[in-house]
């Protein structure tokens, strides 16, 4: 089948979809509200209908925000439909991630209960059971009374495998965390493999705005972590995703092992990401001195800021693409992510009663 047979039915319908979000007004409305009541209305009317209905019918906001996870995992399976089949499976590989995310959420129920003995009941409503990519049993996970017992949930999924390197020891000794970064791996090790199958344009699209992404996580995470909570260096190596210009420049100058990781990789960020240099530069490597540490607190988050930003722009480029390719596809589902995340903040804030200036300040 030629592109133009391949995309033309889904990218018009997708470009008229993202032409209603970027016109539309409701975020602002939101905000506007004078309540949470009457932010939940404005939703009515909009793809967002059916997370008011669920508020209304519940008066539960996670369950709202629940439903809203359940729409967006009916959306990536209806787009998929419509795409070839090497589009389709890549396509599955990024609904893998919202799998994980909602994998991570029941471990983090069962280590809380496990290991940290508390009571996870009420929370363990708000995660979804139904089938997202991999049949995995999230009831068998929160419940289970113990390592092996939680481990056998993940049998014959991909997951199987990352669970096996892991104790209850281990994580009680080190917490989730190493446990959730080789989560993250094994999903980034899936999504390289998916954008080899890729074919032609769509290779190549999928390509850059992945290894961008991949570059901008590992700049944070090498600055999160090495100057901020100063992983030593097996552990600050262990972090990085092992794709992307920035990883492989890392490795090359040994990063993790130098005393200033960053400082090892400078000249390389600031060639490629110039953006972010003075902010990298003002960061400083300390572990007692409390007015440096809130300082590099703050730079972080300027570096976060543009981290985001510059995602932003790079997926906003693919709408000016190929109109026959996969670039409106990704563009799509950025901006629909993006749409909930600000309608699930707003919400939140709504819920805690803040003013519109500091719903405003936070969203900025």
């Amino acid at each position: 089948m030629s592109k133009v047979s391949d995309y033309a039915f889904v990218n018009a319908k997708l470009r008229a979809r993202i032409g209603i979000m970027r016109s539309s007004h409701l975020i602002d409305e939101m905000i506007k509200a004078p309540s949470l009541g009457e932010a939940v209305s404005k939703l009515e009317g909009t793809r967002f209908g059916h997370i008011a209905e669920v508020y209304r019918s519940t008066g539960d906001l996670q369950q709202a925000e629940l439903s809203m996870m359940e729409e967006e995992i009916a959306s990536y399976r209806e787009i998929a439909g419509y795409l070839p089949a090497h589009s389709a499976r890549f396509l599955t590989v990024l609904l893998e991630k919202v799998e994980m995310d909602n994998l991570k959420n029941a471990l983090r129920l069962w280590y809380s209960d496990v290991v940290r003995h508390h009571m996870i009941s009420f929370r363990s409503a708000y995660v979804c059971r139904s089938l997202i990519v991999h049949p995995i049993d999230y009831d068998k996970i929160m419940n289970a009374e113990s390592y092996q017992e939680m481990a056998r949930a993940f049998a014959g999924t991909p997951y199987e495998e990352v669970v096996s390197r892991f104790s209850l020891d281990s994580l009680t000794e080190n917490g989730l965390f190493p446990m959730e970064i080789a989560l993250d791996h094994l999903w980034f090790k899936h999504l390289d493999e998916a954008l080899r199958h890729l074919k032609g344009d769509d290779r190549k699209l999928a390509e850059k705005i992945y290894s961008v992404d991949v570059d901008l996580k590992n700049i944070l995470m090498l600055t999160r972590y090495s100057y901020y909570f100063h992983l030593p260096p097996e552990k600050l190596k262990s972090v990085l995703i092992p794709m992307g210009y920035i990883a492989t420049e890392a490795d090359k100058r040994k990063a993790a092992e130098s005393d200033d990781p960053m400082g090892t990789i400078r000249e390389i960020v600031e060639r490629h990401y110039p953006q972010i240099s003075e902010e990298i530069a003002g960061i400083r490597r300390t572990t007692d001195d409390l007015t440096a540490a809130a300082e590099n607190a703050d730079q972080i988050l300027r570096i976060e800021a543009y981290l985001g930003e510059r995602r932003k722009k790079e997926y906003m480029k693919l709408l000016g693409g190929s109109p026959f390719s996969i670039g409106v596809v990704l563009a799509y589902f950025f901006l629909y992510k993006h749409e909930d995340s600000l309608v699930s903040a707003v919400l939140s804030a709504k819920n805690y009663k803040w003013t519109e200036d500091r719903i405003r300040e936070a969203l900025s």
